[in-house]
């Protein structure tokens, strides 16, 4: 509005951009956004996949155990086969909660996100990591998962080869089984450290950067380009004065489409921090814990988690 009222009134028409360098900028900046747009859905298909794999893993994992772990009574679990379920649900437990931890170069302050997770929190974000593990761990291992100053997932993946070697030594596995069940926990440490590299490595700054300078640029320079042009529509019928106001629209139209293009890729890149478009670790883990409390239960009072407005978390 301020640039076509500067160039109505002034007459300064020299002020305005030739058509061709405004092609010429939208097009680095048209392949400068699909690249990024392309690097960040990327990020955000492999933690949606690495999501899924973990899903897939543990329900080996669960399936191995029922059907290996000698359990003298088929239908009572063998000593401390519940244990590893449940260690297995203290595992997803502290996961989820490091995948929702805030990290400086995320979105979560953009005020749309803002909005969005002011009225629809994750469920991490009202929870404590200690309060949830008491369900499955002992006050003991809650403690020493709690103080423990490194990994606190790889902790509890470590005691899970404990256990299983423990299950060998008694005799309750052979050697097969054995070597089956620590392959299926060696495949969860290798998806843990997966989605702990796109938690902590983020979409290389530089891309980032030129992509928003770009933006900005060619926002700021649309609408002395697009004058030209609005002007022209009017002038074979003598109304070229009137027709230069839709340079406003157009401006906002193609300023508008610009900006949603790298604000949409930014906000992929990131795909745990609990916005509305992001991967739903919570309701993944919810599932895999439902299905896993079927096997070694028969049954789960346990509800999906859905958010308001049937979004996943």
């Amino acid at each position: 509005m301020l640039v076509t009222i500067i160039l109505q009134v002034t007459n300064w028409h020299f002020l305005t951009v030739p058509s061709s360098i405004l092609a010429l900028v939208g097009s680095a900046l048209a392949i400068t956004l699909a690249f990024k747009n392309q690097q960040c859905y990327a990020r955000f298909n492999e933690g949606l996949t690495l999501a899924g794999q973990v899903s897939a893993t543990s329900m080996v994992l669960a399936n191995r155990l029922m059907s290996m772990v000698d359990r003298r009574d088929a239908a009572t679990p063998s000593p401390g086969l519940r244990e590893i379920f449940y260690r297995h649900f203290a595992w997803l437990t502290a996961l989820r909660f490091y995948l929702r931890e805030g990290r400086s170069w995320e979105n979560t302050f953009d005020p749309g996100n803002v909005s969005f997770l002011a009225r629809t929190p994750s469920p991490e974000s009202h929870s404590a990591l200690g309060e949830e593990l008491k369900a499955y761990l002992s006050d003991a291992e809650v403690q020493k998962v709690m103080t423990h100053q490194g990994d606190k997932e790889g902790l509890i993946l470590h005691w899970q080869y404990e256990a299983v070697r423990d299950l060998h030594a008694k005799s309750l596995v052979n050697e097969y089984p054995f070597t089956l069940l620590t392959a299926a926990l060696d495949d969860l440490v290798r998806l843990q450290g997966a989605l702990k590299r796109i938690k902590n490595y983020p979409y290389s700054r530089n891309y980032y950067s030129i992509a928003v300078i770009l933006v900005k640029i060619f926002v700021l320079m649309v609408p002395f380009g697009l004058y030209s042009e609005a002007r022209e529509l009017g002038d074979p019928a003598g109304i070229g004065n009137w027709t230069a106001w839709l340079n406003v629209p157009f401006s906002v139209v193609v300023g508008w489409i610009f900006m949603s293009m790298e604000k949409v890729g930014e906000n992929s890149s990131n795909p745990f921090e609990g916005n509305s478009n992001d991967v739903p670790i919570s309701s993944i883990t919810r599932r895999i814990e439902m299905e896993m409390r079927i096997m070694i239960d028969g049954k789960t009072d346990l509800k999906p988690i859905v958010a308001k407005d049937s979004i996943l978390f």
